[in-house]
């Protein structure tokens, strides 16, 4: 009898322990970015919070803004330790770890954030994303619209692609962007978000592409003459989650951080069209000139040197294929 009690015992334990959920206490989330508190990035974090935190009152959100949890390199190593929760970044910065995600440090092959918007819904990027997962442990949840189409601040005006040759171009550290300023003429420079305000100010480059507000916030305008309408790259702000967080997640919990995110996407989008246009014209009170700056022989160098740009990775050349043909 007594150790049919015992059995029963260990048994109602073992079922206990196999229903709990994945945290003790109360649950927190540590989300992470490079920008500054007064970015986009912020303001999409700052709703998806509030999100949160309103239909799941047993959860934290904390923000770190700024790099606090460490720059990109060490976010992107956070999360496939399970140290970092969420990064929240343009998808580019994943681009070393899956050779199908280099096609996102392509210049020039989406024509709009809708188009992009297509296909990270797409059959095809879920499959990249699966092989994401497998490889790292990394796994996206959802993008946000934040205006997050780049734009080009300088010291010199870029009317044609001629007027690239020459240029030090701050570049993220990922080869397909290095290549594609390089295809251009450019003199590309790889450095960390943290790095590029004095380096601009000091003359180590001379220019920076990203979206406007962002590098408004960041006070990049502050060391430029410039604001070329290149439009070379059209993006989300990707929300990127460890699989070692996610799996601790319910299904509930983790449609909860889905919709949270799909409110600070349309949040977002509001905030960029209040800002955006007076952030330009602020632009131009501070003598700073908008040139409207011709594609075309940016969008030839690109698709002439598409086999250097992804280092002849036939995966990633299929997957930009796929893009310019509209088919994924």
């Amino acid at each position: 009898m007594k150790k049919s009690l015992l059995i029963l015992f260990l048994s109602l334990i073992l079922a206990v322990g196999m229903t709990a959920p994945g945290f003790a206490g109360k649950k927190i989330c540590k989300l992470g970015h490079v920008n500054s508190p007064a970015s986009i990035f912020q303001f999409g974090a700052e709703a998806f919070k509030e999100a949160v935190e309103k239909e799941l009152p047993d959860w934290t959100i904390e923000l770190y803004p700024a790099g606090q949890l460490g720059g990109t390199l060490a976010m992107i190593q956070g999360m496939t330790l399970g140290t970092v929760d969420i990064y929240t970044e343009f998808i580019s910065v994943l681009a070393d770890l899956v050779p199908e995600y280099k096609v996102f440090a392509v210049h020039y092959k989406f024509d709009s954030v809708d188009e992009y918007e297509l296909f990270m819904n797409s059959a095809t990027f879920a499959k990249m994303n699966d092989k994401m997962i497998k490889m790292n442990g990394i796994t996206n949840i959802g993008n946000m619209r934040a205006g997050s189409v780049y734009n080009h601040f300088s010291n010199k005006p870029m009317y044609t692609v001629e007027d690239a040759k020459g240029v030090v171009n701050r570049v993220a550290q990922m080869a397909p962007l290095v290549q594609c300023w390089l295809a251009y003429g450019a003199k590309p420079t790889s450095m960390d978000w943290g790095e590029i305000y004095t380096s601009l100010q000091t003359g180590v480059i001379t220019s920076i592409d990203n979206p406007i507000l962002d590098m408004y916030d960041e006070k990049f305008h502050e060391a430029v003459k410039y604001v070329n309408m290149t439009n070379n790259l059209y993006n989300m702000i990707s929300y990127n989650t460890s699989m070692a967080f996610w799996k601790k997640l319910s299904d509930r919990e983790k449609d909860v951080f889905r919709r949270a995110i799909r409110v600070a996407s349309i949040k977002g989008e509001m905030e960029v069209k209040r800002r955006l246009d007076g952030v330009k014209a602020e632009l131009k009170s501070k003598g700073i000139k908008t040139i409207q700056t011709d594609p075309s022989g940016f969008k030839k160098a690109v698709q002439s040197n598409i086999n250097t740009i992804l280092a002849g990775d036939k995966d990633a050349i299929a997957v930009y294929e796929k893009i310019m043909n509209k088919d994924f």
